[in-house]
């Protein structure tokens, strides 16, 4: 009876780490920049171009929502140029570029920490 216990959980725990493990080592996992120039453009326009593709996942001010807050949050805008080139967890890469990166990373200094 034991055995039919522990067995289970014995595959659950090491098929688990197997995948946590693999999930860190995936190659199409990015790096996120942490220094590095970035240019920026207009606030106002991203503002607007904030409101029309990210307010609905990290809210109207940046307060956060289904994606994570960025008002007053130390990222760095080099990571946040990362990580809207790349991606990462549910956000896809490449929203906007461009002229609307760079103006939308304007906006962006005016409500993160780091920025």
């Amino acid at each position: 009876m034991r055995r039919l216990v522990l067995v289970p959980l014995v595959l659950f725990a090491v098929v688990s780490g197997a995948t946590f493990a693999l999930a860190q080592l995936h190659p199409a996992k990015p790096e996120v920049a942490e220094s590095g120039s970035v240019e920026l453009g207009d606030a106002y326009r991203g503002q607007i171009t904030y409101s029309t593709a990210c307010a609905g996942c990290h809210g109207a001010k940046g307060e956060g929502g289904i994606g994570p807050a960025l008002q007053d949050a130390p990222i760095s805008l080099a990571a946040a140029k990362s990580q809207i080139d790349n991606g990462g967890g549910s956000m896809p890469a490449g929203l906007v570029s461009g002229q609307e990166e760079e103006d939308l990373l304007a906006y962006l200094a005016t409500i993160l920490a780091g920025g």
